[in-house]
């Protein structure tokens, strides 16, 4: 491991320098989402992936071993953006959660010093809507049709993003400033443009890592002609990995291996410095106060993450000054139990209805479960999980929550985020199904919703029997059906999945909207007495509000009786709740 020392620190000019307001750099923190750290030519990579990012890394500290919080988009950056972990701030999965105002992030915390800050954003995960634009002057979430966006894909290509960072950076923004540059594109499906697809045939996810480099490097060329780029903060992560089909996963959220968690960290600072390595184990929580830090900003006292830069920073968690931590709540939708993690320099624990453990020198691809030969350093790491998360949780804040309408929702499935809600709760000791046990149905569903997306109904319908006939059961087989059954205008199929849905989980969070539809649809059949029942049902569901959506797409909310719901399905079937 190689130590940071103040000497060592002494090499970055504005820490030897004085810290006014006027010497403070300007900050570009870049964020590649899904990219794994070993797929970058700097982490090892023999594939010519990241010429750009390699280079910029040659005058940087690289973070030999950093760690998502969470294998999601929007959680991670949260964290990424708090430097808290994901029990603290509330945001648990990009689907119906929030960043609550309570919550300051980095663009807060730098305005306040007088920073002007940006951010471009280059999918609909992270759309102002879920409170993460908290702090930004300018936060561009417009992702309208254009030449290089992404067709109807509620996202825009890395060239485009690229290309407005450089409109931004050529307006001459005050200084200093903050700009926060998100790139999606190696998210599945991995679909790069030329010449990377014909150069990357046989690795596309890697071609769409090519594509964004040479996109990234588009930004750093602008900022060298401006004469910014030495002067210059510049901070390139992840939110989260791939997984490849590593332990059966295909993407990522599900499991909370290495091959989603582990993720690049480089950290250019003003004037550069002879390429360093850190080894120590680190955390995206690090990211805020090591940029405050390196700004010379005081550290607030609830941040949780650490001054990469030094040893002796104070944090309000013993556990998180040695442990990283990460998390996934996405089996919770099958009724599986949670993944909590703590990984240490030597140690990778994973608590869930079957615990694991792992000796990372040994073992990095974490093949081998060793906790019945080892079950002392497992049970340290549990108790410390255990006292970790009780204390997050007595924080925990409901207000995180968000109610997405139908609009949103189809703009995150498009981008192949499933519906459903996670369980939250705090539930370390579980004895629901282990989510391993569930990783080639959840593997199938994936699929399902790929061959949807792609309107390839007849696959998707295969898909969907074939789970049902081992988990017929199953509620968000019959949901994603009956939503195929509406598209294809079958209604008597519709009626038979939404029914179904409402019989294995009556009270789901999903369940008014399977009343609203079981109405619409009996009401267009004439029986007008069982529409009054289903739609009296969602009223009393959501409190006197029944949620639907009107013909142009538009989401809202309405107050209205039984009958006159009734009438709507007369006069329009576009109520129906996709």
């Amino acid at each position: 491991m190689v130590a940071l020392c103040a000497a060592g620190i002494g090499l970055i000019w504005f820490l030897v320098s004085d810290r006014s307001a006027a010497r403070r750099p300007n900050v570009i923190l870049i964020s590649i989402d899904t990219c794994r750290a070993d797929r970058l030519g700097t982490y090892g990579h023999a594939g010519n992936t990241s010429p750009n990012v390699d280079a910029l890394a040659r005058e940087a500290i690289v973070v030999e071993n950093a760690v998502s919080t969470v294998p999601l988009t929007l959680p991670a950056h949260c964290s990424m953006l708090t430097g808290v972990i994901p029990p603290s701030h509330g945001v648990r999965d990009n689907i119906n959660y929030r960043l609550h105002e309570s919550h300051t992030t980095l663009a807060e915390r730098l305005r306040a010093y007088g920073y002007q800050s940006t951010a471009i954003i280059g999918a609909f995960v992270l759309d102002s809507q879920t409170g993460i634009d908290q702090g930004f002057d300018s936060f561009d979430d417009r992702l309208v049709a254009g030449a290089a966006s992404a067709g109807d894909r509620p996202e825009r290509r890395a060239e485009e993003v690229s290309q407005l960072a450089i409109r931004w950076l050529a307006g001459a923004p005050q200084e200093p400033f903050f700009l926060f540059l998100h790139y999606y594109d190696p998210h599945d499906p991995y679909d790069p443009p030329e010449p990377f697809a014909s150069q990357f045939r046989d690795d596309l996810y890697a071609g769409e890592i090519a594509y964004t480099d040479a996109a990234i490097g588009h930004v750093l060329e602008k900022l060298r002609a401006l004469g910014l780029y030495q002067s210059s903060l510049i901070v390139i992560t992840s939110d989260h990995g791939e997984s490849l089909g590593e332990h059966g996963e295909s993407t990522h959220g599900y499991f909370v291996y290495r091959s989603t968690t582990r993720v690049p960290l480089i950290i250019r600072p003003p004037g550069g410095m002879l390429g360093r390595r850190i080894v120590r184990k680190a955390s995206l929580i690090d990211v805020v106060p090591t940029i405050l830090s390196q700004c010379g900003l005081p550290l607030p006292d609830e941040l949780q993450g650490r001054d990469l830069f030094s040893d002796t920073t104070g944090m309000t968690s013993d556990i998180l000054s040695r442990y990283a931590y990460s998390e996934s709540l996405l089996a919770t939708k099958y009724d599986c139990a949670p993944l909590f993690s703590l990984e240490n320099d030597t140690w990778r624990y994973i608590h869930t209805s079957v615990p694991e453990l792992y000796r990372l020198a040994d073992d990095p691809d974490e093949l081998v479960n060793v906790i019945d030969q080892h079950p002392d350093p497992a049970r340290s790491m549990r108790n410390r999980l255990v006292s970790l998360l009780a204390g997050e949780y007595t924080r925990k804040n409901a207000e995180s929550e968000l109610e997405m309408d139908a609009q949103s929702l189809a703009r995150l499935q498009a981008l192949g985020y499933a519906g459903g809600a996670v369980d939250d709760s705090f539930e370390l000791e579980s004895d629901r199904e282990a989510p391993a046990n569930f990783i080639q149905i959840h593997s199938k569903l994936e699929r399902m919703d790929h061959s949807t997306r792609a309107k390839d109904y007849a696959e998707s319908q295969a898909i969907g029997r074939e789970i049902l006939r081992d988990r017929p059961n199953l509620v968000h087989v019959h949901r994603r059906l009956g939503l195929i059954a509406i598209e294809q205008m079958d209604f008597d199929a519709a009626m038979f999945h939404y029914s179904e849905a409402l019989r294995i989980d009556p009270n789901a969070r999903d369940a008014p909207v399977w009343h609203n539809n079981l109405g619409l649809i009996v009401a267009r059949q004439g029986d007008d007495d069982k529409a009054v029942e289903h739609f009296q049902a969602a009223i009393r569901m959501v409190d006197g509000e029944v949620l639907s959506v009107a013909g142009d797409g538009t989401a809202e909310k309405r107050r209205r009786g039984a009958a006159g719901l009734v009438l709507s399905t007369r006069m329009n079937m576009g109520d129906l709740r996709l």
